[in-house]
């Protein structure tokens, strides 16, 4: 049998794999808006407008070391 063919295209990431890529908990962007679950769109487009908690938690770090430093 045929597992792969050539109409086989690379799969799109799901909102919550995004938000794990991220540093955010498990559907942090499933919000609800006007009584109903947020699509897809808005919330790749929040995740994608934020920044890594992990990244912005390292800045934060430096930051106070370096204010710690002048001190």
């Amino acid at each position: 049998a045929m597992v792969a063919g050539p109409t086989v295209g690379v799969r799109r990431l799901t909102p919550r794999e995004c938000e794990r890529l991220q540093g955010f908990p498990d559907d942090w962007t499933a919000i609800q808006y006007r009584g109903r679950h947020a699509a897809d769109a808005p919330r790749y487009k929040a995740i994608g407008n934020s920044m890594a908690v992990p990244v912005v938690r390292w800045l934060g770090w430096r930051i106070e070391a370096v204010e710690r430093k002048e001190e």
